[in-house]
């Protein structure tokens, strides 16, 4: 029987079109649990209604990203079984530049 995370692994990669890394959490390549041909993603499960986001582990899995040449998200499944995904700023203002292409980022940040 599946661990909830290595459900929650799998299902990521199937959304995500990538592949889990196996032994990521032991090995020294490929750190995080899921890879695409655009980002790494770090995946973490609790039974909580919170999830204490620490910036050490957004760091880790942001260099552990950039070392394979990918963008990092993190999700994080509560709980109520939902998936949240946390992004750098530059990586979601990169996904509306090009999802909106028209909008000027600097524009977006002028506040």
């Amino acid at each position: 029987m599946l661990k909830k995370s290595q459900k929650q692994e799998r299902r990521g990669a199937e959304l995500l079109g990538g592949t889990v890394n196996a032994g990521s959490g032991n090995g020294w390549v490929r750190k995080n649990d899921v890879r695409t041909p655009e980002y790494s993603v770090e995946y973490k499960v609790t039974g909580k209604k919170q999830y204490a986001l620490k910036d050490a582990e957004l760091q880790t899995a942001e260099k552990q990203a950039l070392l394979d040449g990918r963008e990092m998200l993190f999700g994080i499944q509560m709980d109520s079984g939902r998936t949240w995904i946390v992004m750098s700023e530059e990586t979601f203002l990169t996904l509306n530049t090009k999802a909106f292409p028209d909008v000027d980022p600097d524009e977006v940040l002028s506040w």
